[in-house]
């Protein structure tokens, strides 16, 4: 793939064979990054966005290698688009929102209800309602536990269950690169933990197991990347204004 920017998909090259997709009818608080990983075998996508325009009119390159598809959690900015990938995985604490997943499990409502300028611009012809949107269930095609790891060829991807977030919350972390993609465990931003199937006690936890991986490089869910040294502050901030 290479970087670009049409106006609706922005691709970004990342290095070492990462590539990060953003959805630019959203707006940058409300828009899911969309990570890309390549291995010698095949292409790990974590997470697939709001998905109201189809990714590979876009980004063609996309699916011109095996893809296998993550979902990191089961919020509607990061499944929108997951029916577009023939295999897709889930934690088994939310696999079966994927198969129906009803506007109040993926936070449709009442989030775009209370945040009604989430999209920057519709990007379809006809009126976006979200009373009306509807996300095409993706049953996830396999599970994956706390410790799994995604093998794409010389490359492996080790899954972290990190609830907090919400149940199922899978972080991503790449040990030889000393990469962690931490979703919406962390990130530059207020982590939404009193909606519906949030936990802070199990984000508090989460955190501190992330505290305890060797990284160099993070890769969050929302906004821009960091490093392991910021991520340590945010986890500080979070835990002060939480007291843990």
């Amino acid at each position: 793939m290479q970087a670009f920017d049409d106006g609706v998909i922005r691709v970004e090259d990342h290095g070492a064979g990462i590539w990060r997709i953003e959805e630019l009818y959203a707006t940058p608080g409300a828009r899911g990054a969309i990570w890309v990983v390549d291995g010698a075998e095949r292409r790990l996508v974590i997470d697939a966005g709001w998905g109201l325009v189809p990714l590979a009119d876009h980004v063609p390159a996309l699916v011109e290698r095996p893809i296998v598809a993550v979902a990191s959690h089961t919020h509607f900015d990061h499944i929108g688009g997951l029916h577009q990938f023939a295999e897709r995985l889930a934690h088994p604490a939310e696999a079966s929102i994927l198969a129906a997943p009803g506007q109040e499990a993926v936070q449709i409502l009442p989030y775009l209800v209370d945040y009604p300028d989430s999209l920057a611009f519709n990007p379809l012809a006809e009126p976006f309602d979200p009373h009306a949107w509807q996300i095409a269930p993706a049953p996830a095609t396999g599970l994956v536990e706390d410790g799994a790891v995604i093998d794409l060829g010389g490359r492996e991807i080790v899954c972290l269950h990190t609830p907090g977030h919400s149940p199922g919350h899978l972080c991503f972390y790449e040990e030889a690169r000393r990469l962690l993609f931490s979703v919406d465990a962390a990130y530059e931003g207020e982590i939404l933990d009193e909606i519906p199937g949030a936990d802070i006690d199990a984000l508090l936890a989460s955190h501190r197991r992330l505290l305890t991986l060797d990284v160099e490089r993070v890769l969050p869910g929302h906004f821009a990347p960091f490093d392991g040294a910021r991520l340590g502050e945010l986890i500080a901030a979070y835990r002060r204004r939480r007291g843990g």
